[in-house]
């Protein structure tokens, strides 16, 4: 898991998150459990899983990600940008933030000191070409 509970509360109050558990128990663990499991799809073709070590800024973002769904899920007022009264503006910003964050780590465009696949092979500037044996006879020509 790349986030837990607590980390959740540096985005929503735990009232929020309480709330939810009383609609649908369950919810925060398993909504955990699901974005986890989208961040590793959205690494794997990049990195080796699971990480040794959670970068900050994965557990940021999955605990953006996660505190957005889990208060989706308790108010009509995630769906609205619209109006000063809007208290879900900030956390509408960051998950926002969070998903492009997403983006570009998956793409290479950001860093967060992770080893890629591969990587090890190509520390040596090395390359290594195989192809198969010519089908004309150069020394004829």
């Amino acid at each position: 898991m790349y986030c837990e509970r607590i980390d959740l509360t540096d985005y929503v109050l735990e009232a929020y998150l309480t709330a939810a558990e009383n609609q649908t128990a369950g919810i925060v663990d398993k909504t955990i459990a699901n974005v986890s499991g989208e961040i590793d799809d959205a690494l794997r073709a990049r990195f080796e899983l699971p990480l040794v070590s959670t970068p900050h800024t994965l557990k940021r973002i999955a605990a953006v990600i996660v505190s957005y769904r889990v208060v989706g899920g308790i108010t009509s007022l995630m769906t609205s940008e619209g109006g000063s009264n809007n208290d879900w503006i900030p956390l509408q910003t960051q998950y926002k933030q969070a998903v492009r964050d997403l983006e570009s780590i998956r793409d290479g465009k950001l860093n967060v000191g992770l080893v890629e696949l591969g990587e090890e092979a190509r520390v040596d500037d090395e390359l290594i070409v195989i192809t198969r044996a010519p089908s004309i006879d150069m020394g004829r020509w």
